[in-house]
């Protein structure tokens, strides 16, 4: 069945980075904590900061067959699936959860 997720990283262009994970729903936002601050260091630098949070989030499975998916999507499709979806704005620093439409300080959780 799967328990899946989209992190969608929008670094304000039309292109944006999505990592489709099957099995990272149910612990997605520990998991995403921890690359927040493993990617710290480059806040800002939006290719570096978004390629080690998705090293972050894969390191485990990287050399695995299945389990994770990285493509680019057009703003238009942000949230056209049925898996949870949440947006990583790198722009403005927030986090949003499509579920509930819920939009946080992306660093909030972080470095409360």
């Amino acid at each position: 069945m799967g328990a899946r997720i989209n992190f969608v990283f929008d670094d304000g262009t039309d292109s944006l980075v999505n990592l489709y994970s099957h099995w990272g729903e149910s612990d997605w936002e520990n998991d995403l904590i921890g690359a927040l601050v493993h990617a710290q260091k480059r806040k800002g630098d939006y290719s570096y900061f978004t390629r080690m949070v998705i090293s972050h989030l894969i390191k485990d499975y990287v050399l695995d067959e299945t389990g994770f998916g990285i493509y680019a999507i057009n703003r238009s499709e942000i949230g056209n699936n049925f898996d949870k979806t949440v947006v990583l704005d790198l722009v403005n620093n927030t986090l949003t959860d499509l579920d509930n439409n819920n939009t946080i300080d992306l660093y909030g959780k972080v470095f409360a």
